[in-house]
């Protein structure tokens, strides 16, 4: 039943999108892919956007439909009044031709983090690649037989799954799942995990989430973890295909370099940082979908073709920025580059292109002042250039800051290579000044991404997430740019297929590279290489190519090109070879897990109680997430830092979200790994003395703090105190061997 009741709500939603795209287009016709695309993505934009204003003004939460009924009921009255012409949506041969091979890349790319899905989709690909190639002879044969082994591994791989196929090692989920339903419950007035606090922050894939959990009342993570991940992978696939598609000169171009873009994966060891499709970062993998809609509309629509072309471009950019900051900081710093190179470099630049890259940088900048800019995130970073190696390889740490600095640079270098290879073919055919946009918006984004993560050092290594932006953004630009040129395929098939051999056995050279089990500087930097050697590789390769044609006066493009083929099968090997080797640590994840990871049955007992038994805006104070301590809180009292976090000195947060998760409240404090990434400040320290203290030793002075700040339920995890009273200052209303639910008394 989940299934359908997500439907009824997400269906309308899709459907009012793809109506508002025929409004704003002029053309007389549209394709099917390029309307259920965009069109998605203004239809999932505009509801939550509309629910929002609903939420946060205390109005019925009715929002979502208010938008999908106001674009029904306009294009109702556009078509009858024929004021305007409608669109004509060209089916032609999508479904073989289109909609399969989208379909197929999805499966493969998102079966990258869905372990179980990835063997069909690479078969569904094989089987689309001879679809689409028209093999003379047995080809149909060859396809049909490739489907049918897609299907039996599908089966197969589905029916020996574990249970909780989803679960990623990680704490954010259940924090994430009930941020999305705070969000759609309460707004962006009080955030969950630290009452009284606005919420400062890229919100708005996590609403949209929260906005189809609340409406079609789904079990818990069902849309987080698995309606989302579906619906934006087949989305962004289809967006990616239409961007290209508009610039490809054949359609077998838009498949290979769509499956690339969606499927690459920049490094061996650390996979789910460099590829779109990572579901270790939600908000990361949705934000291409609005990212990539506003790229189409921006590059291959003019006034002429597009109503309103410019708000419609502004609406883009902020639900870009709302959906992931990095990402709309990438595009101010791309946007930015493209005009002012335009205005420096040309004698004339069109006022149509001012006027829309001003608006939209005007768009992404005040949504990142109104809604996201926090001084608290001044705190979290701070600017140490290549520092950033030891979070992601930890035992870097003990080496010397040369060391670190160097590794540093050589894994930014092996981030940008493909894209940076695409720039390079892209400009041997022009010069820089008189670059098109689409080539100047690649550069812009690829500079500002290795400059932003090379310089800036995050917590736990979020500095990268501008250049997996970056590189997303740039990658997809570049292959639309390339596929429109003539001179793309200049090889044989055979010279073609010696140069896919030739990636492939490079990306299993990568993994040759040594990992002797040892704490010596000679074997961390051995270690490391697996970050850079292929980037050395095609950057050295690439360069002795550049300077040897230019002192012979000849043309690199071709050379450059083979080089691209190289490089693209290489990033896409990696993503096959990380699924070998990872499948066996997910079935040990699932197993080490297992149901705990949605939490005992006890509390889920208690969050049935609660939810039934309490007002909605009560607001809730718990020592669950802390083991048993003094009510100082020890060590989870000092400070942190990076010097102490680089040194694996004592710097520890909560941070678990399972209580939030199941009951739909306002906590006083909880999870603080989340509230404030390095600084324990004075208010969030007073409120973990007081829960602490509570728990263990209850005073009236800690009764009185949280009366003051409108606490009302205290939630007590039995397995870190002894205590069975909190009378007078508490009265017991529910308990079970894991829990009590107190009320604080008012009187004391």
């Amino acid at each position: 039943m989940d299934y359908l009741r997500v439907s009824l709500v997400v269906g309308p939603q899709l459907f009012a999108g793809c109506l508002i795209y025929l409004l704003l287009l002029k053309r007389t016709d549209v394709a099917a892919v390029e309307l259920l695309s965009i069109g998605s993505v203004l239809g999932i934009v505009s509801s939550t956007m509309v629910d929002q204003i609903f939420v946060n003004l205390q109005l019925p939460k009715i929002g979502w439909l208010v938008a999908v009924f106001a674009a029904i009921s306009v294009f109702l009255v556009v078509q009858r009044s024929q004021k305007i012409t409608i669109a004509a949506v060209n089916w032609g041969s999508e479904p073989s031709k289109s909609f399969w091979p989208i379909a197929a890349i999805s499966v493969m790319a998102l079966g990258s983090d869905w372990f179980w899905l990835f063997p069909s989709g690479v078969l569904f690909v094989v089987a689309s690649f001879f679809s689409i190639v028209g093999a003379p002879k047995f080809g149909k044969i060859l396809v049909r037989l490739f489907n049918l082994g897609a299907v039996a591994v599908g089966v197969f791989m589905i029916s020996t799954r574990p249970k909780i196929w989803w679960v990623i090692d990680e704490v954010d989920f259940p924090f994430l799942q009930a941020f999305s339903r705070s969000i759609a419950d309460r707004g962006l007035n009080d955030v969950m995990n630290f009452s009284g606090n606005p919420v400062k922050y890229y919100w708005l894939s996590y609403a949209w989430i929260g906005l189809v959990d609340r409406t079609s009342d789904a079990s818990t993570l069902f849309v987080f973890t698995r309606v989302a991940p579906l619906l934006f992978a087949i989305i962004i696939t289809g967006t990616v295909w239409t961007v290209i598609n508009y610039f490809s000169l054949s359609r077998f171009r838009t498949f290979a370099t769509t499956l690339v873009v969606m499927t690459a994966s920049s490094l061996p060891p650390w996979e789910w940082w460099m590829k779109i499709t990572s579901l270790i970062s939600p908000s990361s993998f949705f934000a291409f979908a609005p990212l990539f809609a506003l790229t189409f509309l921006l590059l291959c629509h003019t006034p002429q073709s597009l109503r309103y072309r410019v708000a419609a471009i502004a609406f883009l950019s902020s639900a870009t920025m709302l959906t992931k900051a990095f990402n709309g900081i990438i595009l101010v710093a791309a946007m930015t580059f493209a005009l002012g190179v335009q205005l420096f470099a040309k004698p004339k630049v069109a006022k149509t292109m001012v006027l829309t890259y001003s608006v939209s940088l005007i768009s992404l900048l005040g949504t990142y002042l109104l809604f996201i800019s926090d001084s608290g995130a001044n705190e979290a970073l701070e600017i140490r250039p290549f520092d950033f190696i030891w979070q992601i390889q930890g035992d870097t740490r003990f080496l010397p800051e040369i060391y670190t600095d160097l590794i540093g640079g050589f894994a930014i270098i092996s981030y940008v290579a493909l894209p940076a290879l695409l720039i390079v073919a892209s400009l041997l055919h022009t010069k820089f000044f008189e670059s098109k946009t689409i080539d100047l918006l690649s550069i812009g984004s690829l500079l500002a991404g290795a400059f932003l993560a090379s310089v800036l050092l995050f917590m736990n290594g979020e500095n990268l997430y501008f250049i997996r932006a970056a590189v997303g953004f740039s990658s997809l630009l570049g292959f639309a740019s390339l596929s429109s040129k003539n001179s793309f395929v200049q090889s044989k098939r055979s010279t073609t297929f010696v140069l896919i051999i030739l990636g492939i056995i490079l990306c299993f050279l990568s993994f040759f590279i040594p990992n002797a089990d040892s704490g010596s500087e000679f074997w961390v930097i051995v270690r490391s290489a697996w970050s850079h050697i292929g980037a050395f590789i095609f950057i050295s390769l690439a360069l002795c190519v550049l300077l040897v044609n230019f002192i012979r006066r000849r043309s690199s493009f071709a050379q450059i090109y083979k080089l691209i083929i190289v490089a693209s099968t290489m990033a896409v090997c990696f993503s096959v070879v990380n699924w070998f080797n990872t499948t066996p640590e997910k079935h040990a994840e699932w197993s080490r897990n297992g149901q705990s990871y949605l939490g005992t049955g006890e509390m889920l007992d208690l969050a049935d109680w609660t939810n039934k038994n309490t007002n909605t805006d009560d607001i809730f104070a718990s020592n669950f997430g802390w083991p048993r301590l003094d009510a100082s809180g020890g060590i989870f009292a000092a400070p942190c830092d990076f010097q102490r976090f680089k040194t694996g000195g004592d710097c520890l947060r909560t941070s678990s979200g399972l209580l939030m998760m199941h009951i739909h409240r306002v906590f006083w404090l909880q999870a603080t790994r989340f509230s404030n990434s390095i600084v324990l400040d004075p208010e969030m320290k007073a409120r973990q003395s007081a829960t602490l203290g509570f728990a263990a030793d209850p005073t009236s002075t800690q009764v009185k703090q949280m009366l003051n700040d409108g606490v009302g339920w205290f939630l007590i995890d039995r397995t870190t105190t002894d205590r069975t009273s909190w009378e007078p200052l508490a009265t017991i209303k529910y308990t079970n061997d894991s829990f009590f639910a107190l009320q604080l008394n008012e009187n004391n």
